[in-house]
């Protein structure tokens, strides 16, 4: 194990050592459940948004700021957390965050305006963030000789119970949105009493120092980061997202300082000189940018070219979940016969970039097969990375140190999934922008008829010039030429990053494969 530098931790004269779960299967179920509040809740609460913005009477910048305060709650909060949980104990940490679940989900469901809507939607974030970065840290307490197999389970379960529970959410929020707001608040309480019952106490035997300001500087540095990338609509360049982006990064660069000289750190980033956690670090990056990428331009995609349904696209990327439950439960089996963690994350890395190859030959004409091939490579490679991955997380730190060490994994997931998010798009609607005008022009277009385009494909209002069905057809078949082409190239360029991010991983983790 590897050990933290700096002054002695003072013993903590009644912290008990890590217990010893009595019924490990339980245990590791129990600690799912709190896991799987976070998928769900990003399902349900993107479905929800715009049936409660239109009842509360939201402006649109109120309801990009309800969009996203859960995320940048959880984001601000989750190192905090860990640290909490190492010191008081994890188990009781996780609980205290299931309560908060529970509150906030009825906060959101019964807020009569926008102001308690919001403060439940921060409650929820901070529920969030302890549930999902403990439960996954109480694994090496739950399971400290079998963790492969318990990371397995994990994973494997908590995509499972995701679908079913995004299928209910739906069908409540159709009946009425603040219904779908209690799926997790129900959650967290199943998830409270199972790890009351089934999860022994865990906590630091060695209780460190307070680490206020680099807790402070980490959750503006994320705050600030998945803030600005995730305006970036606006233009990279705009104020919103330039002035947060660079105070975001700022506070990273002063965190990595501050961490790397102080005595007792909240997060020992020399951590990271571990070359098997560098390349899970790596690893986290490629596949949560894969899952931002993928399930972003495959759905406009979609309903852009092909006019599916939301429903459609969600049918449509099944095989990607279902791959990915195969892919949890894989990585299990195949530690179980000798493959190191090492070996796996690297032939889910290469998968996840296969798949982003395959979609990158789409078209408006593409058989589904070639969609629901490219989906279940990827879902099946996204999972088996994740999990092996995940084990470096849970048994390379300190016992001391795991609940913060595991709570960095998420805080990368969400900036690599905001920061795939607006990356894609961006190119994507770059390459629109320099392709479409040229296409229009070629049918004899004016400069001011090309805007008019844009606006018909915005609000739906076809200008009475374009209403000759001819030239319509020609203006449709033109954009969407330009959206197929501005959308494989976007596609490539990620491909080819994923495949960068390969040989990073390969170089961190060959000498320990």
């Amino acid at each position: 194990m590897s050990a933290t530098s700096g002054t002695p931790r003072r013993p903590v004269v009644d912290g008990p050592p890590d217990g010893v779960a009595r019924r490990p299967g339980m245990a590791i179920f129990a600690l799912t459940v709190a896991g799987v509040a976070q998928a769900t809740d990003v399902s349900l609460h993107n479905t929800a948004l715009a049936s409660a913005a239109a009842e509360l009477g939201m402006s649109a910048t109120q309801r990009s700021v309800a969009a996203s305060v859960g995320t940048l709650a959880l984001a601000a909060s989750i190192l905090a957390i860990g640290t909490v949980g190492d010191r008081y104990g994890r188990r009781l940490t996780l609980m205290w965050c299931a309560a908060a679940l529970v509150v906030g989900g009825v906060v959101t469901a019964a807020a009569p305006g926008y102001g308690l809507y919001l403060t439940g939607r921060v409650v929820t974030g901070v529920g969030l963030a302890g549930t999902l970065a403990l439960s996954i840290a109480l694994i090496r307490t739950v399971a400290p000789d079998r963790v492969p197999w318990a990371m397995s389970m994990y994973f494997t379960g908590q995509v499972g119970f995701t679908l079913p529970l995004t299928i209910l959410g739906g069908w409540l929020i159709g009946e009425n949105w603040r219904l779908g707001y209690l799926v997790v608040p129900v959650v967290g309480a199943v998830a409270l009493v199972l790890n009351k019952v089934y999860v022994p106490r865990s906590r630091a035997v060695h209780r460190s120092k307070a680490d206020p300001v680099g807790l402070v500087l980490v959750a503006v540095a994320l705050v600030g980061i998945i803030w600005g990338v995730s305006d970036a609509a606006h233009g990279w360049l705009s104020v919103r997202v330039l002035v947060p982006v660079l105070v975001g990064l700022v506070a990273l660069l002063a965190f990595l300082w501050w961490e790397t000289h102080h005595d007792e750190p909240a997060l020992p980033v020399k951590l990271f000189a571990n070359r098997s956690l560098a390349g899970a670090l790596t690893a986290d990056v490629s596949f949560n940018m894969w899952q931002a990428v993928m399930v972003l331009q495959l759905s406009l995609l979609w309903q852009y070219l092909y006019a599916y349904t939301p429903l459609d696209v969600t049918v449509g990327q099944l095989p990607a979940t279902l791959a990915m439950i195969l892919g949890a439960f894989a990585a299990g089996r195949l530690a179980a016969r000798g493959r190191r963690p090492q070996q796996l994350v690297l032939i889910g890395l290469a998968g996840v970039a296969v798949a982003m190859y395959l979609l990158a030959v789409a078209g408006a004409s593409t058989p589904y097969w070639v969609f629901g091939i490219a989906l279940a490579v990827g879902g099946f490679s996204r999972m088996l990375t994740e999990t092996a991955a995940g084990e470096f997380f849970v048994e390379v730190p300190p016992p001391d140190l795991v609940g913060a060490t595991v709570a960095s994994k998420p805080a990368i997931g969400q900036a690599s999934f905001a920061l795939g998010s607006a990356l894609s798009s961006t190119l994507l609607y770059a390459g629109i922008g320099r392709d479409l005008p040229d296409r229009l022009a070629d049918l004899g277009l004016t400069p001011s008829q090309q805007g008019q385009v844009v606006g018909w494909f915005a609000d739906g209002t076809v200008p009475a010039w374009a209403r000759d069905n001819d030239l319509f057809d020609q203006v449709v078949a033109a954009s969407q030429d330009a959206y197929v082409d501005a959308y494989r190239t976007t596609m490539l360029v990620f491909a080819v990053v994923f495949t960068l991010l390969w040989v990073v991983a390969w170089r961190f983790l060959r000498r320990t494969s």
